[in-house]
């Protein structure tokens, strides 16, 4: 069964994302819709990407993944189409694609022309990159989207992690519903900057700090404080059965910083 997957900042109280499901129905009635996200903040494009790249390589080839995040046409916000590991990638070029193609890179781009049924161009999902999708879930080439480019200008800086030889400082850069802040250290760089030494995760106003590593949310009594790294290999500031973000005072892009002794 063919798959086409959205990730926007569009919500749920409205009606937008109901339009976009239905038109893309409307053309294939058996097709599988999967949401990756409708709440990334608006016009963030720095959650966006990490809440994409995180999901998209788990998707079967031939899936068609749109992205809506800021997506109106300007001569400074192109819209493109890519392809990657069997994968087609439709979105706007705004920095998001900076971010999440900030380590691998895609086979083919091209800079969809779609012909327009009207002067609208406010709902960009709809109108150009449904349109694109179920041209290639029919089986329709990139190329026929628009002009291939050799390349996406590299609008937005990446956040990665600063190291020194006896420190980490990261940021916050994404909180889930559980409350839960997942920094941009990764489980690599963690290990090795510290190369088996003792640490101190200090967050907040750094009066309060981590100094273990845990496997598991339930190693940690209930209410307490506790890091880990998530399955995407990220280190996580959470609490188990609590929301550490409300209750430590954590909020996006907030510094993490991590000392080894």
């Amino acid at each position: 069964m063919s798959i086409i997957t959205l990730t926007t900042d569009l919500g749920i109280k409205d009606h937008y994302v109901a339009i976009i499901r239905g038109e893309i129905y409307k053309q294939f009635p058996d097709i599988n819709i999967v949401d990756i996200s409708h709440e990334i903040t608006k016009f963030d494009i720095q959650e966006a990407s990490f809440v994409f790249k995180n999901s998209y390589k788990h998707f079967p080839e031939g899936t068609v993944h749109i992205i809506g995040i800021n997506d109106e046409l300007s001569n400074e916000n192109q819209h493109l189409a890519f392809s990657i590991n069997n994968q087609f990638i439709i979105g706007p070029d705004n920095g998001i694609f900076s971010l999440i193609f900030d380590e691998v890179y895609p086979e083919k781009i091209v800079q969809i022309n779609i012909e327009l049924e009207s002067d609208n161009l406010t709902f960009a999902i709809k109108d150009v990159f449904l349109k694109a999708a179920c041209h290639l879930i029919r089986g329709g080439t990139l190329e026929m989207l628009g002009t291939q480019i050799p390349d996406f200008q590299n609008k937005a800086a990446s956040l990665k992690a600063v190291t020194t030889q006896n420190s980490i400082r990261g940021t916050i850069i994404h909180i889930d519903s559980y409350g839960n802040a997942t920094t941009n250290i990764n489980r690599e760089t963690f290990n090795r900057i510290g190369s088996g030494r003792n640490f101190e995760i200090l967050y907040g106003k750094e009066t309060e700090n981590i100094k273990k590593i845990r496997k598991k949310y339930k190693d940690v009594s209930g209410g307490e404080r506790l890091a880990l790294f998530s399955t995407d290999g990220f280190l996580e500031i959470a609490m188990n059965q609590g929301k550490a973000n409300e209750l430590l005072g954590l909020y996006m892009y907030d510094i993490i910083r991590i000392e080894f002794k």
